[in-house]
């Protein structure tokens, strides 16, 4: 399975489109965050920036680059979950774009290595997206001489690793679907749905309709959609119990790829 890793790793470095959206992802957020520092330069405040009118200009506003600051604000979550899913897509599309293909002409075993190695891949994707995020915001607001960029670690890893994971459980469908059909372009479709939290929308419709919604609520808060929403609210950071309930849906994302590999012709 480490070969395999390693085989669909030097594949994605090779492959154009992945640094051509991560250079897409890059200044997105570095735009977004200009304007942050354009905000605090000419209007004086922003969100939860203490107001820079009340201190000298030489004085360091901290703020921590969570959710409560940049990020969050510009629905970087989104846009990142949608971009690892549209990734998965079209990188492991080309597997499945026939009837049948070599990667799963080994057995069983290797369709369980398939499915890991995705999920491995689909991570490491996610953390150099991450990676870039940080680093376009941190430069955007750097030339702001009225705020002091730091980084509460605990704080930021938690609610970082909550958004791997609902990328990771959005890519691992959108693969489902890929091998399901043999077509890329229904799998960036469902990618599209999901970082929209139609699904989320829909079941949460329903329950209104049937009248339900307290039955039905404590399953839609769960959902990776409701968990994607909260990280670009302002004040909230994820816990334990938000972070458990994702790690099921992954697992399940991850099973239903198993079974579809298991049960397609070659």
């Amino acid at each position: 399975m480490i070969n395999l890793v390693r085989a669909q790793w030097f594949r994605l470095m090779r492959n154009r489109a992945f640094w051509g959206l991560l250079a897409v992802f890059a200044g997105v957020v570095l735009v977004a965050s200009l304007q942050v520092t354009e905000r605090g330069l000419y209007e004086e405040a922003y969100r939860n920036i203490p107001l820079l009118a009340q201190h000298s200009p030489a004085a360091m506003v901290s703020m921590t680059m969570d959710v409560e600051a940049v990020m969050g604000e510009f629905w970087t979550p989104q846009l990142l979950a949608l971009i690892i899913a549209l990734l998965s897509a079209g990188f492991f599309g080309d597997d499945f774009r026939f009837r049948g293909t070599r990667l799963l002409a080994a057995g069983p075993h290797f369709r369980a290595a398939y499915v890991i190695s995705a999920l491995c891949i689909v991570l490491l994707s996610a953390m150099i997206f991450l990676a870039a995020a940080m680093a376009a915001t941190w430069a955007g607001l750097l030339p702001n001489p009225g705020l002091g960029v730091w980084v509460d670690g605990g704080r930021f890893g938690r609610w970082a690793l909550e958004l791997m994971i609902i990328a990771a459980t959005y890519a691992l469908v959108v693969l489902a679907v890929v091998a399901a059909t043999g077509r890329t372009g229904w799998g960036a479709l469902v990618a599209v749905l999901l970082s929209g939290g139609v699904a989320s929308t829909a079941l949460l419709s329903i329950s209104w309709a049937l009248g339900c919604e307290e039955v039905l609520r404590p399953l839609i808060a769960a959902m990776p959609a409701a968990q994607l929403g909260q990280l670009s609210i302002e004040g909230v950071t994820p816990g334990a119990f938000d972070i458990l309930p994702l790690l099921g849906w992954l697992a399940a994302a991850a099973g239903l790829c198993w079974a579809v590999l298991r049960r397609r012709a070659l």
